[in-house]
């Protein structure tokens, strides 16, 4: 017997040992499938949909929907079906367009603007290359990379938020499952599910003081509390790590699970100080962290603005969007005409991002003085997200959207 059969057979057992069981995991949607999947579909129907969309499926699902079941029992929800994965509305091109996403750190803050065309622009379609595996409601998904450099690999994302594309760390589709099954079985916190690392609680203790990527050391930290039980130790190395870690960004995402996770262990004094000595590291780097500053809730307008003048090009974009895009940023301290003069070199940049996010902070802060570089920049500018930001930040094109883009919006067609 090859090793894929010994992995179908292995999964497909231990799912009927959960069905057989007197009291199955009471994990989150397991009410909408009790560890039920519909039955295996015939070769010939699987053919006919890689024929349809020019693709072939990644190996171990292919395995998955042809020997062990097509959708029902699986994380989130359920798993969706072939049929559904890329429905009727889905455009014959999708899956056979390479999808961009890489493993590594999740895809944060504009990565739609980076990554993605916006809607009724043509051109690639919203997520291009993958196919819907799963919901974990609201606007939360896991996809499967059909078509890109990680073909077979899963990914979750928040489609209608800044929580963009993680390719979680199962090697494929069958890994996945699998763990899903043996951790709910654990008693793990399956919710969202991948977005914990696959490691032990010994291994996770280790990446949180030693791995070498800040952001694996705080998904780590992340994971830890994911675990069927969370003991002091835990929760002192936690505490360790957000005192410690070189990195202001990891040592902010553990005080947030400090402050809203540990049931009142830290006393809100603490935390404060805790929160000001990781404020202070934040600035004091060259380029300043922004993303911890936003974790901590300490970014001010004012950080931001001094950030767009900054040599490196990232950084400048980083402080764009932050300007343009995190909400709780107030200008009410700011000498009138400060924003304008910080927004207008914007327009004119060379950079189609730092473009777009600026006539986006034209909108955000109701910058009128401007409108008429926004109307320019929307009669020779090519980039089409700086057209969309131009569209939606102009009052003559505010306009009601019709019935029909109601009912079945341009970013359906990757349904």
């Amino acid at each position: 017997m090859s090793e894929t059969d010994i992995r179908v057979r292995r999964i497909a057992e231990k799912l009927a040992a959960v069905r057989a069981m007197p009291q199955p995991p009471e994990i989150f949607g397991a009410d909408a499938h009790d560890f039920e999947l519909a039955p295996p579909l015939p070769e010939a129907a699987v053919a006919d949909f890689e024929a349809h969309h020019r693709i072939v499926l990644p190996e171990a699902y292919r395995l998955f929907v042809t020997r062990i079941g097509s959708g029902g029992a699986g994380p989130g929800y359920r798993l969706y079906s072939l049929a559904e994965s890329c429905g009727p509305r889905c455009h014959p091109d999708h899956l056979a367009q390479s999808s961009p996403y890489l493993p590594g750190p999740r895809y944060l803050g504009d990565w739609e603007e980076r990554h993605e065309q916006p809607p009724g622009f043509g051109g690639p379609l919203f997520l291009r290359g993958t196919m819907k595996i799963s919901g974990h409601g609201c606007s939360l998904y896991t996809r499967l990379v059909v078509t890109g450099p990680a073909r077979g690999r899963l990914f979750n994302l928040d489609d209608e938020g800044p929580a963009g594309p993680y390719v979680v760390e199962d090697t494929d589709f069958l890994a996945w499952y699998e763990r899903w099954l043996d951790e709910a079985v654990a008693g793990y916190d399956c919710g969202w599910f991948g977005e914990r690392l696959p490691l032990d609680q010994t291994a996770l203790l280790a990446a949180l003081s030693d791995d070498p990527s800040a952001h694996r050391r705080a998904r780590a930290g992340q994971s830890l509390l994911r675990l069927p039980t969370t003991g002091d130790h835990i929760w002192a190395a936690l505490a360790d790590a957000a005192t410690t870690d070189p990195h202001p960004t990891v040592r902010a995402e553990l005080w947030r699970l400090l402050r809203w996770r540990s049931g009142g262990r830290h006393q809100p004094d603490t935390l404060q100080a805790l929160s000001d000595d990781i404020t202070r590291h934040a600035k004091a780097r060259n380029p300043v962290d922004l993303h911890a500053l936003d974790t901590l809730d300490r970014l001010t307008i004012a950080d931001a603005l001094a950030e767009l003048v900054h040599p490196d090009l990232e950084q400048r974009r980083r402080a764009a969007y932050h300007l343009a895009g995190t909400w709780w940023l107030k200008r009410d301290d700011l000498p009138y005409g400060t924003l304008d003069d910080a927004v207008r070199p914007l327009l004119g940049d060379p950079d189609p991002l730092l473009r777009a996010h600026g006539v986006t902070a034209v909108r955000r802060y109701r910058l009128t003085d401007l409108h008429a570089l926004v109307r320019e920049l929307q009669q020779t500018d090519t980039d089409a997200w700086v057209q969309e930001a131009a569209r939606l930040c102009l009052p003559e094109h505010h306009v009601l959207p019709s019935e029909d883009f109601l009912l079945h919006p341009p970013w359906e067609n990757n349904a």
